[in-house]
């Protein structure tokens, strides 16, 4: 760091204590860019003792109040090279998972900075404590026998940089999904080549433990793509095998659900809580070819809402004693007469529950329903501004709304408006292929 890097940032009306913390990680040696872990050393600066003598000049820059806008924080995880794939080096460009600023007033993300390396964190999630960041690696070269693997992380709570706790299996090649169960005593994964879910086991200090439960689901394959796709579709979703795309829990806690995309099925189960076992109670066949990816419940968990991606659908169900039954045809996500090829990607739900947003790849643009008595309706398609929305997050206040565009490698920031329509910012932010994005909370 720089007198004229704090200078800058102060110009920019940040608050007292970041320029202050600024200062702070400049004397110490190390800067919110460092990842600190046990396997990754602090940044070090040769500037240090000039950076010092500078105190008393900063200072004089510091504003008498503190009105200006605070700041959250959110992670990004990205795909990045393997070492072990060398398809990987040409079309990844993230290193791992960072940590961005958000501005609470304008949602606009910034300040990005490297919190952990690890392989292709394509999907996160935080202990509801948000003292551990659990991150999927979505390789096939984990061990001996070609699995993808799991890295658990401790939160430092006063910066949110990340601490490696450790690595394990995933149970299953390129894990695509994880989510931690409401017990908090185990993560679930979903391994999509692997085509399997697991149950790890977390351990009292957070690290992650032994597998306690593998499902491989099986049944009759299905062809690659479906009746009822647009018009002029080229794009195939795999379906050689299963291929298990999000597995996570209903708002109740009581149940586990899981999406097989390569054989159109849809998975509840129990959890027990002490073996960690996964209970089957239901099996729901999707259209042959669909490719059900991920879902997301009504806030009153008797509804859910499941975005198809081989066909940009959305089917949405009623959802009782673990038991889905499909309430109506599916809906198109994709505007009115759109011909040509279309992935569907994520599903999301505002805070009020009145409004969801799905995005859509090589059309590249976030799809608004509103929801009705019925199930729900599109209302519009806004361009995602970048390529390949790998998915979509909302902040927690719900005013704003980010597209991870992955082959753009930036992120795109929206307010949604009073319609709950997205309204694109004007900003981008980037970063190489960004995969996800979780909330410090």
């Amino acid at each position: 760091m720089t007198i004229g890097s704090i200078q800058k940032g102060l110009s920019s009306n940040w608050a007292p204590k970041r320029a202050l913390a600024l200062i702070g990680f400049s004397l110490l040696g190390s800067a919110p860019g460092g990842a600190v872990g046990d396997d990754v050393p602090l940044i070090q600066h040769d500037h240090a003792v000039q950076t010092a003598i500078s105190i008393g000049t900063a200072a004089q820059f510091l504003p008498a109040s503190s009105s200006t806008a605070e700041s959250a924080q959110a992670y990004i995880g990205t795909y990045t090279a393997d070492p072990a794939a060398a398809s990987s080096q040409s079309s990844n460009h993230g290193e791992g998972i960072y940590l961005v600023d958000i501005d609470d007033a304008t949602g606009l993300p910034s300040n990005p900075r490297l919190a952990a390396p690890t392989l292709s964190p394509s999907w996160m999630a935080l202990s509801a404590d948000s003292q551990f960041l659990y991150a999927v690696n979505e390789v096939d070269s984990f061990g001996p026998h070609g699995s993808g693997s799991v890295t658990a992380f401790a939160v430092d709570s006063a910066s949110g940089l990340l601490r490696k706790l450790n690595t394990v299996d995933s149970g299953g090649a390129i894990p695509a999904y994880i989510s931690v169960h409401p017990s908090g005593r185990f993560v679930m994964v979903a391994n999509y080549t692997g085509g399997s879910f697991a149950v790890i086991r977390i351990k009292p200090d957070g690290s992650l433990g032994d597998i306690t439960d593998v499902v491989k689901p099986s049944g009759p394959l299905n062809p690659p793509t479906a009746e009822d796709n647009p018009p002029g579709q080229f794009s195939v979703s795999d379906h050689s095998g299963s291929r298990c795309h999000m597995i996570g829990p209903d708002p109740s806690g009581q149940y586990v659900i899981g999406n097989d995309a390569g054989r159109d099925q849809i998975f509840v189960w129990t959890l027990e809580s002490g073996t960690g076992k996964l209970d089957q109670v239901s099996v729901t066949p999707v259209l042959p070819g669909a490719a059900p990816r991920h879902f997301v419940f009504s806030h009153d968990g008797k509804t859910l809402y499941q975005v198809q991606e081989q066909d940009s659908r959305l089917q949405v169900y009623d959802f009782e004693d673990g038991r889905l039954t499909a309430r109506g045809p599916s809906i198109s996500v994709l505007p009115d007469g759109y011909e040509g090829s279309n992935l569907a990607s994520e599903i999301l739900i505002d805070k009020s529950g009145r409004h969801l947003y799905a995005a859509n790849r090589t059309h590249n643009s976030i799809a608004t329903f509103t929801v009705t008595d019925r199930g729900a309706a599109l209302s519009s398609t806004v361009p995602t501004q970048g390529n390949t929305p790998r998915s979509l997050t909302l902040d927690p206040s719900g005013r704003f709304l980010y597209s991870l565009n992955q082959r753009a490698n930036h992120i795109a920031t929206f307010r949604i408006g009073p319609h709950g329509t997205p309204e694109f910012s004007g900003n981008w932010l980037a970063i190489g292929s960004p995969a996800v994005m979780v909330f410090r909370q």
